[in-house]
């Protein structure tokens, strides 16, 4: 962060600021009072769980200069500098505004990314590529709400040459209303999909969500969009005046072009698998190891991690890449080095399975991968434990009927199904007919006593579903358990080499 005073963060946040302290300065803004350090300047925040005045105390005994605190609860404070606001949230998202709008160098070029799918596998594989050529960072974790972005925002150095935010949503209007605050110079749409259909409506509202972040684009900017779904297309044309109108333009440039268009329009960039994207991609090829696919017909790109889908990831980052000037040679370099964030298709091979962690998230195009993925594992039973998709709303029944039916006919020999919606739909179906072996397993604590006494040497074990129902902790308890004989990790690059890979039947996800 560059450091600011407190009197200028007052001034942001509509507090006031004795003059006393209004020279201190703060070096870093968090939320957590765990993480305080001397310098900081500590958001006391509430939630459903926790409520940050209570550590107040706890934060300026580690050397917090102040604590940012709701007004009626000055007089719970004996000492210490305090700056008193009517909602910790809003300040927090003020400050980041002012932060974002004022002093920041315009030298940073902030890279927003949103998307139904792919969002954080997508912010970084752009900064696992920049970071080769230039100082900048990334948001971490998921940290792509109304408190991770403002923390985003506020962590950016003076020199850094890039900062790269995640943005989520799961209802109308947050998409638009972080975007305000990180005004990106460049915007990513990953993917259109049936996520968060509960407080979204349906897929033509995910688009009009999503799309809801090109509004913010700064003049001369950059728009990088997923267009394999037609639900997006409307939207790209009425969503902004810059953006629509570039459509037609953009389909005539060189799409490794790192240059803006000659007015101060935003350039928009098509990508996918479609053929009428500018940036598309063919000849996926995937397995467990890796996935292999070629770009425009003329760039050849390995990524050593499972799923074909990840092909239309890596093409926003290539498309990124470009636009900052990054040789399309030395993108392909730093993709074949890139290796997926937690959660999110690591694989590893401990005690002879092959354990495939995709706990992190899920919702029916994310799954429809992960079975096309897994049903060209090799050499033993494929085991998919799969957990409910929450948030889905009133087509939640029919869509965990969909990805069971898919799973079932991919010929996945073992099914778990956890949680009560997945059960449900496995319950509905006929696996005898397609020869699935099913078990039933309510909650994480039974899923592991299951599978202690189901996966045997030689198994896949491909575990997904929404965070929710923290089937991480079902990847730890594997993990831990298979170690006990030993533990090694895969090699996609001396194993089973993407390029190696044979092209499937079906064009995949």
């Amino acid at each position: 962060m560059i450091p600011m005073s407190l009197g200028d963060v007052a001034a942001a946040v509509g507090a006031v600021c004795h003059p006393r302290i209004s020279q201190t300065v703060i070096r870093r803004v968090t939320t957590d009072s765990r993480d305080v350090q001397p310098g900081d300047l500590f958001f006391a925040l509430r939630g459903p769980r926790f409520d940050g005045h209570q550590f107040t105390t706890q934060a300026l005994a580690k050397g917090a200069v102040a604590c940012v605190c709701d007004r009626r609860l000055d007089a719970a404070i004996e000492s210490g500098p305090l700056l008193s606001v009517d909602d910790t949230l809003a300040a927090l998202g003020h400050l980041a505004k002012h932060y974002r709008h004022t002093v920041l160098p315009v030298s940073t070029v902030v890279i927003a990314v949103t998307g139904s799918n792919g969002k954080t596998t997508t912010k970084c594989m752009i900064d696992h590529i920049l970071s080769g050529e230039f100082k900048g960072r990334a948001s971490p974790k998921s940290f792509n709400n109304a408190i991770g972005v403002p923390l985003t925002l506020l962590s950016a150095d003076a020199d850094d040459r890039y900062l790269v935010v995640e943005i989520g949503s799961n209802s109308p209007g947050e998409v638009a209303a972080l975007a305000a605050l990180v005004s990106p110079n460049v915007a990513v749409i990953t993917s259109i999909g049936e996520a968060h259909l509960e407080g979204l409506g349906d897929l033509h509202a995910v688009a009009a969500e999503k799309t809801s972040l090109l509004r913010f684009v700064r003049p001369a900017g950059f728009a990088v969009v997923n267009v394999d779904r037609p639900e997006i297309l409307p939207y790209l044309a009425v969503t902004s005046g810059t953006v629509g109108t570039a459509i037609a333009r953009t389909r005539n440039q060189d799409a490794d072009g790192g240059h803006c268009c000659a007015n101060s329009g935003t350039r928009l960039l098509t990508f996918g698998v479609e053929q009428s994207a500018k940036l598309f991609v063919t000849r996926r090829r995937a397995n467990l190891y890796g996935t292999a696919f070629e770009l425009e017909g003329r760039h050849q790109i390995e990524l050593p991690m499972p799923g074909a889908h990840h092909a239309t990831n890596a093409a926003a980052a290539f498309a990124v890449a470009r636009w900052f000037g990054v040789a399309p040679e030395r993108i392909v370099e730093r993709l074949r080095s890139f290796r997926p964030p937690q959660g999110r298709t690591e694989l590893e091979e401990v005690g002879g399975v092959k354990i495939v962690d995709d706990a992190y998230n899920a919702n029916p195009s994310s799954v429809h991968a992960a079975v096309e993925t897994l049903r060209a594992a090799e050499n033993g039973r494929r085991v998919l434990v799969l957990g409910d998709m929450l948030e889905l709303g009133v087509d939640s029944a029919a869509s965990h009927g969909r990805v069971i039916r898919e799973a079932f006919e991919a010929g996945i020999e073992v099914l778990v199904a956890v949680g009560p919606a997945t059960i449900a739909a496995a319950r509905a179906q006929t696996p005898d007919r397609f020869g699935t072996e099913v078990h039933c397993c309510a909650d994480v604590l039974s899923t592991n006593v299951l599978l202690d006494g189901l996966v045997v040497d030689g198994d896949t074990v491909w575990i997904k579903g929404s965070r929710g129902m923290q089937l991480d902790g079902v990847v730890r308890h594997l993990r831990c358990r298979m170690s006990e004989v030993g533990c090694r990790r895969s090699s996609p690059s001396t194993s089973h080499p993407p390029s190696a890979i044979p092209h499937p039947t079906s064009p995949g996800c």
